[in-house]
């Protein structure tokens, strides 16, 4: 089986990019959609979010406000609290995931997407990721693109000029806080430009995932 793990930055396209291979057949965990899971009320990581940043992150219904404890991480210096809960967790769980899908699927492209492949083992202090990982795709696009893509996602078509600006400061901010996009092209193996249109960045996953099938299918 050939393990991959997948990332980009804020505004990178990589979910878009992570549903292009999962129709194409590979076998796709998001981490955002495992975190979510875990930090449902009455799992262990929602108690020690909940006992860390206390209960301004906790909505009348009991659920987490996830902006809003994003927002408090970034903008309070604290951030590597939030990763040190989290993450952990989340990279046992995509561990177990692969290796049973090795046992059921030996040929199996399989797709970890994260945000942060990088900095998750990097705030550990380790390059675990070169374990983890027998290829490292990174998705990539121009800071104003991806600055643009976050405002439009987050404020809707609808939003006003200082709703806008305050989205751009805030995309800013998290961008500042992850590592840049000229080292994680150097510590990655493939690259996908989304910077075009989705018929473009299609045709560079569909030509990505044939070369990670015949490695897959090779390393048997």
């Amino acid at each position: 089986m050939l393990r991959v793990g997948l990332t980009g930055g804020l505004g990178s396209g990589k979910t878009t990019v992570a549903g292009i291979f999962r129709s194409l057949g590979a076998q796709v965990m998001a981490a955002d959609t495992v975190g979510r899971a875990m930090m449902e009320p009455g799992e262990a990581v929602y108690d020690e979010i909940v006992r860390v940043f206390g209960p301004a992150v906790v909505r009348a219904n009991g659920t987490l406000d996830r902006h809003k404890l994003a927002t408090i991480a970034f903008t309070d210096g604290q951030l590597a609290e939030l990763n040190a809960i989290v993450h952990p967790p989340v990279i046992a769980e995509q561990r177990r995931w692969m290796e049973a899908l090795e046992r059921e699927q030996p040929e199996a492209v399989a797709i970890y997407e994260t945000a942060l492949l990088f900095e998750a083992s990097k705030a550990a202090g380790t390059r675990d990721w070169q374990e983890r990982f027998d290829r490292r795709i990174l998705v990539t696009a121009p800071e104003a693109l991806r600055i643009a893509r976050y405002v439009a996602r987050m404020g809707g078509p609808d939003a006003d000029a200082a709703t806008r600006a305050a989205l751009e400061e805030e995309a800013r901010q998290r961008m500042a806080a992850q590592m840049s996009e000229e080292e994680k092209m150097r510590l990655s193996d493939t690259i996908i430009r989304n910077d075009t249109s989705l018929e473009d960045v299609t045709r560079q996953t569909e030509a990505v995932y044939r070369e990670l099938r015949a490695l897959a299918t090779a390393s048997r």
